[in-house]
């Protein structure tokens, strides 16, 4: 998920066009490949969050959204928080309080 999935991408890997690779990847998920690549990063951000003590820049890198500002619109536009406050929340340090 730190990678470059970029749809052109995705579609040579799976041996189709691009058009079609869209079609079927929404027909098998409900989803577009944007939509599906970027809740797989929040699912992967949020683990970082909750089990690391990762500094935000590096669960950013790792979940790949390229910059902690980008995790941050992501954060804040699908879970209503901010990745700070998540880990404030849901954290270790909160399990063991």
């Amino acid at each position: 998920l730190d990678q470059d999935l970029g749809i052109d991408l995705l579609a040579r890997r799976a041996a189709m066009s691009r058009r079609s690779f869209t079609r079927h990847f929404q027909l098998a998920t409900g989803l577009s490949v944007v939509q599906w690549l970027t809740a797989q990063r929040l699912a992967l951000a949020q683990r970082l969050l909750e089990t690391t003590d990762a500094p935000v820049e590096k669960v950013a890198q790792k979940a790949g959204f390229g910059s902690p500002l980008s995790l941050r619109l992501s954060f804040t536009k699908a879970l209503n928080t901010t990745p700070s406050r998540y880990r404030r929340e849901f954290g270790r340090a909160r399990r063991h309080a």
